[in-house]
């Protein structure tokens, strides 16, 4: 300090400011966040289960030329076709409206996370099932 500025007080506001623990901003923005990684999740469901619907689509349709004798250990035991075909969408729409009611709790990204596990574990019950 010098002669000039001798008479200059420093706002004790200032100091305070930089030693208090942002809460406020910071909670609002992880909650923005968390509801943003939300809704990307629910929204890759859908572009999941239209990729399944391929999946299962070319699967079948591999599948044409196969009969009983020639093919005779094709095609999922236990699960209908129909479920692993037509659940994906049935499955992301439902992820969807759920994610309406959860996206803003701690624990609603569990949903989008769930149904994306489901759309893998039904390519891969696909693809092990089809594969000759």
């Amino acid at each position: 300090m010098n002669e000039e500025n001798r008479d200059v007080k420093i706002d004790a506001g200032i100091a305070d400011r930089n030693k208090q623990p942002a809460s406020a901003g910071d909670s609002d923005r992880t909650k923005r966040l968390r509801l943003w990684v939300n809704w990307a999740l629910a929204a890759l469901t859908v572009l999941g289960a239209a990729a399944v619907m391929l999946f299962a689509l070319g699967s079948v349709m591999s599948t044409a030329a196969c009969s009983d004798k020639q093919c005779p250990n094709l095609g999922p035991r236990g699960i209908s076709l129909d479920v692993l075909f037509y659940g994906p969408p049935v499955l992301a729409a439902l992820t969807v409206v759920v994610t309406f009611f959860t996206a803003r709790r701690r624990w609603g990204i569990v949903v989008p996370v769930v149904a994306l596990a489901l759309l893998g574990a039904d390519i891969g019950i696909l693809a092990a099932t089809v594969a000759q």
